[in-house]
């Protein structure tokens, strides 16, 4: 008599044999892998050399992988943690307390390869997106089929609501790109269990967990998925134990980081389960994702997946034992979405891009001999699907990328000036303007102060609390003359909107300073028309005496700038 354990043996056999013959790649995939990659690729194109950077935090990651590009360089092992303080004094345009180093890390691979350049953190992004729908392709095309595998990728890439977003240098595309690693590693494990494959999957989820803490949302759905298929054993066996190892000591790295610099997000998460609580319970913040997701689709894509939930619910608890993880993926993603991205036009759009992968593989339902029985009706949706995908790409590849240019210039401009001292900055894009300055200056001789770190302490937003230190023109000139600074680079108009940089603008007007060049902004960002970038000499520089500190009240520390930094004399 053959026991249960024997069945389920053979029965695991039989499947790991079927996934295995499923997942080894043939001429058909090759075609249709083929397909997606150049679709992607036609996708990002434009973006590629689209001038300069849009986005202000597109500018921090390009930086953040600047850095790290920088200290492969220096090698500073001795004092790791000095060197980087003393390099964001000097470039103050990292984020590294706000965002882990996986991206920044694998970004700087590609800054040694192609320069210092936006084409280079664009090109990051890109092949982020190429392995994720790869990998996306291999775990969706043996359940559900390859057109479904193809179409389900365009069509969450190109959705038109965050194709600006997509394309840009921003970390939604990478997350979720590493989200599908991780699922499809997740799944090889749960297919054939041994060492390697645990080893695989522990070091994908906390790549994953490395490069935006946000993706931990996907932890419990995977949980979840793995306890309702029956593999909940799988869980505890001993070749687990790596994993586990891995993953909790990304956990542990990201936990350390934030105690240490993540003072203002971690307080303002608080806040939301604190005295403010009552917010959770806003009928209108419970809903705002599903209308901020459906202006992202679009309606052809919104109709798309209404149809395929219809058709998919058709078929009760039948079907794929994955369709439980596609739902748990779009549930923790609208739940993580509404408790702590909570609700505002800035921001829950931008991360409805977490549950777009779900959401077209369930547009794409329809094309599953499973789910649909008549012929004409999968034929129908194979065509619809097929056209709003191949469109939606079309008119993404021909959609200008929004850009601002301008700031690169005035980098080379300041860069080859004598006698800079050190160069205050005081504008919304400082970021594009550092790291220009430092691709054009490879001996890192220029040091940049920010003006929202020197004349007033801003963290990121206005609403997480400012810190004022000049009252007066004579208060910011005193500065001036304090911290050594030469040159001056102001943006024609205070596009942050801060009475400090009003004051800076107005300081410029005493006869002790004089402009020496206007350069004018070029953009596609209605936001930016009629801007300029305008760089003052100080006739009166006085030099810099001793370590100047630069208060981070926000961080709760400071950081000096010591003298030989300033090298440009």
């Amino acid at each position: 008599m053959t026991t249960p354990d024997v069945r389920h043996s053979v029965q695991t056999d039989q499947a790991d044999s079927k996934l295995e013959s499923d997942v080894r790649v043939n001429s058909r995939d090759a075609l249709a892998l083929l397909a997606l990659w150049c679709g992607v690729c036609l996708l990002f194109w434009k973006s590629l050399h689209p001038g300069e950077f849009w986005w202000t935090d597109e500018s921090r990651h390009a930086m953040n992988g600047v850095f790290f590009f920088d200290l492969w360089q220096d090698m500073p092992w001795k004092a790791p943690y000095e060197y980087a303080l003393q390099y964001f004094a000097q470039y103050p345009a990292l984020a590294l307390n706000w965002y882990p180093p996986f991206f920044p890390v694998v970004e700087s691979v590609f800054l040694a390869v192609f320069g210092i350049t936006e084409f280079s953190a664009h090109l990051t992004v890109m092949v982020f997106a190429l392995a994720g729908v790869s990998a996306w392709y291999a775990w969706t095309s043996p359940i559900w089929g390859r057109a479904a595998a193809v179409l389900s990728c365009l069509l969450y890439l190109s959705a038109p609501g965050v194709l600006d977003w997509t394309r840009s240098v921003m970390l939604e595309v990478p997350a979720v790109a590493m989200i599908i690693m991780s699922i499809l590693a997740f799944e090889r494990y749960l297919a054939l269990p041994g060492w390697r494959r645990a080893a695989l999957a522990g070091l994908a989820l906390a790549s994953m967990l490395l490069l935006k803490q946000t993706t931990v949302f996907i932890l419990p759905a995977l949980l979840a998925y793995a306890l309702l298929a029956g593999h909940g054993q799988l869980l505890w066996r001993k070749e687990v134990a790596l994993a586990y190892i891995i993953v909790g000591t990304a956990i542990a790295l990201l936990t350390m980081h934030a105690l240490k610099f993540g003072a203002v997000p971690v307080n303002s998460l608080v806040d939301q389960f604190g005295p403010n609580s009552s917010q959770l319970f806003n009928g209108r913040r419970w809903g705002y994702f599903w209308s901020a997701l459906w202006g992202v689709c679009g309606w052809p894509l919104g109709i798309a997946i209404l149809i395929g939930v219809a058709f998919r619910a058709g078929m009760g608890t039948r079907g794929k034992p994955q369709d439980s993880l596609i739902i748990f993926w779009l549930t923790a993603s609208y739940l993580f979405t509404t408790l702590v991205v909570g609700s505002g036009e800035g921001n829950v759009p931008r991360y409805t891009m977490y549950a777009l992968p779900p959401l077209a593989l369930l547009a794409c339902m329809p094309l599953s001999r499973e789910v649909v029985l008549n012929t004409a009706i999968r034929r129908t949706a194979f065509v619809f699907l097929s056209v709003l995908a191949g469109w939606n790409v079309y008119a993404g590849s021909t959609k200008p990328h929004p850009y601002i240019a301008g700031y690169e210039q005035a980098a080379e401009f300041v860069a080859g000036q004598d006698d800079t001292g050190l160069i205050l900055f005081a504008g919304k894009h400082d970021g594009n303007f550092i790291f220009h300055l430092r691709a054009v200056d490879p001996g890192k001789n220029k040091a940049v102060l920010r003006a929202d770190k020197i004349l007033v302490s801003m963290a990121v937003h206005k609403s997480f609390g400012m810190v004022s230190y000049v009252q007066n023109v004579e208060d910011v000139i005193g500065l001036i003359d304090r911290y050594g600074v030469g040159t001056i680079v102001i943006e024609s108009r205070d596009v942050v909107d801060l009475p400090e940089f009003k004051l800076l603008a107005k300081a410029m007007d005493d006869h002790r300073f004089r402009m020496i060049k206007e350069i004018p902004v070029l953009t596609n960002v209605a936001e930016f028309d009629n801007l300029s970038i305008r760089v003052y000499r100080y006739l009166d520089k006085k030099e810099q005496a001793g370590d100047l500190v630069i208060p981070l009240p926000h961080m709760g520390m400071e950081i000096k700038l010591k003298p030989q930094q300033n090298k440009s004399r």
